[in-house]
């Protein structure tokens, strides 16, 4: 049985509707981390409030990323892996998109008629009450995973060793 390394996060909760990040169960990889409010709206991207600020362990990060129950909404982290780097102590926000094909670079109170997207089963009319919703129904969309931050000197050289992929690039695995 490996041998588990137990450190220390730093946590200051700063909203009393905060919570601390916890897993649903032990061997959970990510802790769940709940999103209390709404910072700002900017096109189809609603900046979410944890209430939290952390401080990694010396030498780590944090990623923020979805759970696989964000699947089943139509909606996304903004910035696909969000960093917490060992020396951040803003607090956390949580950039999240509306996947939808009229959102962009509406005002966040712009109307949408027919709604937006569905979510819950309700179709809300502006991304205000599409932040609202996903308060109410699923605070829990995203984790915290630590990492080890790793070091490494980067050196110019005139050329890199021969491979067999060699500068192949998007899809050429797939090629015969």
């Amino acid at each position: 049985m490996t041998q588990m390394t137990q450190m220390t996060t730093k946590v200051v909760k700063l909203d009393e509707k905060a919570e601390l990040p916890k897993r649903a169960h032990p061997s959970d990889t990510g802790w769940d981390v709940k999103i209390i409010g709404v910072e700002k709206i900017e096109g189809d991207v609603i900046f979410f409030k944890t209430g939290l600020s952390i401080e990694p362990p010396q030498g780590h990060y944090f990623e923020i990323v979805p759970r696989s129950s964000i699947s089943k909404l139509p909606l996304e982290l903004a910035n696909s892996v969000g960093i917490i780097d060992e020396h951040y102590r803003g607090e956390l926000m949580i950039p999240v998109r509306i996947t939808h094909g009229e959102m962009g670079t509406e005002p966040k109170n712009v109307l949408f008629p027919n709604g937006i997207v569905k979510m819950f089963g309700v179709r809300p009319t502006t991304m205000s009450n599409a932040a609202e919703l996903v308060l109410q129904k699923k605070p829990y969309l995203f984790q915290m995973i630590l990492r080890q931050r790793l070091d490494c000197d980067f050196v110019q050289v005139s050329s890199l060793s021969e491979t067999e992929r060699g500068s192949g690039g998007f899809g050429s695995t797939d090629k015969v």
